[in-house]
């Protein structure tokens, strides 16, 4: 494992990066963690979505993630076509954070489908159903 500070901040991160285009396929925004029926049940359309996820991190901060790659992304190189110019979020990201040099998952829980997350709240007895009038 590279472990030179300095080399994050290179043209030597490029090259960390060969063949592996992970970091740049997704795009995970911080969301509040939910407190109410609404709350879960905005979760629970967000996760009827393709290629949509929620996890919590190790910090309990909750996140929903869209898997699409970004438009900048060289398909066949795997590299970003436009790295000189790149946004600041893009340089500021650190391989050690990336799943091909740390190991550990980012994700503490992570919530593929719908059912995946229906689990987990009845696993923490939290009610997440509105009652409908009919």
């Amino acid at each position: 494992m590279v472990n030179n500070e300095l080399i994050y901040m290179s043209a030597e991160n490029k090259k960390l990066c060969h063949q592996c285009d992970s970091c740049c396929t997704y795009v995970a925004i911080q969301i509040d963690k939910p407190k109410s029926k609404t709350d879960y049940d905005n979760m629970i359309w967000q996760l009827w979505h393709e290629n949509v996820n929620i996890f919590i991190d190790h910090d309990n901060d909750w996140h929903v993630e869209f898997m699409t790659p970004c438009l900048s992304l060289d398909k066949n190189t795997k590299l970003c076509a436009i790295y000189d110019s790149r946004p600041k979020i893009c340089r500021d990201y650190k391989q050690l954070d990336c799943t091909k040099y740390n190991l550990d998952p980012a994700e503490k829980i992570y919530f593929k489908t719908v059912e995946d997350f229906k689990k987990y709240l009845q696993e923490k007895n939290i009610n997440y159903n509105f009652s409908y009038l009919k």
